[in-house]
């Protein structure tokens, strides 16, 4: 079996190629997702922001599973 040494540094060339590339492509994505997300999505909302889920009274008023699924078939959802 003859190995030719320009095949074997072409390969090399293209696996670091490729390594490079998809560690830029990984950091630039991670770059944008820094960018786009918010920094504390739980924080208070401010000016007429209204929080609409607030889990320390989400169970207070509906105590029973039954209660619960009669307004899921009351509101047709």
């Amino acid at each position: 079996m003859i190995i030719s040494i320009r095949r074997v540094g072409a390969f090399i060339r293209f696996i670091l190629m490729f390594s490079v590339l998809t560690l830029f492509f990984y950091y630039t994505l991670a770059l944008v997702n820094e960018w786009v997300m918010p920094h504390d999505p739980y924080r208070v909302p401010v000016g007429h922001a209204v929080k609409a889920f607030q889990p320390e009274n989400s169970m207070d008023t509906w105590v029973t599973p039954r209660d619960r699924l009669r307004l899921y078939y009351w509101y047709g959802e």
